[in-house]
Formats: structure tokens, C-alpha cells, sequence
């Protein structure tokens, strides 16, 4: 089964969204802050990451998503942003992966549809394209 560890300080979001990730087959566990997070990717060893941005402190899932691939040495482990950072912070620009500053695969504004979420985990996973029906409209 897929392990999802969704680390996010929004405890709603994780009883919402993990609810849905578990009836699509995954398995879900979960961390509040960065240093539960990496505590957890250690211990747990996720198939996939959904961090939040902007949790205790500002900006501290770039931190995690950086630890991720620097101090664990994580560089094939999936990681989805999950964050209102663009709506909270009104920054004049996007956020978007980046190999150096912003590590992970996937960066998508919440809310999000948990349809959308779950193709992109299948997605990032090898377990197909997204389908039609799951894509947001334009």
C-alpha cells in the first residue's frame, strides 16, 4: 500500500484529507511541524510528501523540502507543495519547483481539489497520467 505522510500544521486538513487519501487505496500518516516531518520520513518511510509552506514559522516547508534532499539525501522521494502561501502572503510572483531554491515536484495552491491531489500522487508514483476528469479546469 502507498504511505502519504502529510505534514502540515492544519490539523482540519489532515483529518479532511487524509480521510479522502484512505478511501483511494493510501495509506496516510501524519507530522505538524518540520522536525515531526523529518522525524517522521525517517521512521515512517513515505512513498509520497505533502508539505504545507507556511506552518509554525514562516516559510518553513521550504526548510523541510530542502532538508529532504540535502541532509536526508532524499532526491527521489516525491514531494508535493500543498499551500495558500500565494493567497496569505500576496507575493508579486509564483512559487514553483525548482531544483535548487524549491526542490519538489509539484507545487499546487490550496484549496485543492482531493481528486486533482490524488492524481498527481498516482502521477508522481508512475502509476499513469492524471485523467481528464481529475484535471482543475483552465
Amino acid at each position: 500500500m502507498v504511505k502519504v505522510l502529510i505534514i502540515d500544521d492544519d490539523r482540519d486538513l489532515h483529518r479532511s484529507l487524509g480521510w479522502f487519501l484512505e478511501q483511494e487505496g493510501f495509506e496516510v500518516c501524519s507530522a505538524y511541524d518540520a522536525d515531526e516531518g523529518l522525524e517522521r520520513i525517517k521512521s515512517e518511510a513515505p512513498d509520497v510528501v505533502i508539505l504545507d509552506v507556511l506552518m509554525p514559522t514562516e516559510y518553513e516547508g521550504f526548510a523541510v523540502a530542502q532538508a529532504v534532499r540535502e541532509e536526508l539525501g532524499l532526491r527521489d522521494l516525491p514531494i508535493i507543495i500543498l499551500s495558500a502561501v500565494h493567497e496569505v502572503r500576496k507575493v508579486p510572483y509564483r512559487f514553483a519547483p525548482d531544483e535548487t531554491y524549491l526542490p519538489v515536484d509539484v507545487f499546487l495552491d490550496k484549496p485543492v481539489d482531493p481528486a486533482h491531489l490524488c492524481a498527481k500522487v498516482r502521477e508522481l508514483l508512475g502509476e499513469g497520467p492524471p485523467r481528464v476528469e481529475d484535471e482543475p479546469p483552465l
